[in-house]
């Protein structure tokens, strides 16, 4: 029983999960992202390709 709750629950909720978390993302302003994207440890540079904005852009959201 415990088995099949847990595969239930496997096979439901880690699906959502992933649909929340990519939602997230999609929703999320540019500002939010540059901040993720440095905490991930990506530079100013590799951040400003990612999402096809200046680094000045970048810059100035992480100093704020």
């Amino acid at each position: 029983m415990l088995t099949t709750t847990f595969l239930l629950i496997w096979k439901l909720l880690l699906p959502l999960l992933v649909l929340v978390a990519l939602i997230d993302w999609l929703t999320a302003s540019d500002q939010r992202r540059i901040r993720i994207l440095q905490r991930a440890g990506h530079s100013q540079r590799q951040i400003a390709a990612r999402l096809k904005i200046t680094r000045y852009r970048v810059r100035q959201a992480l100093v704020s």
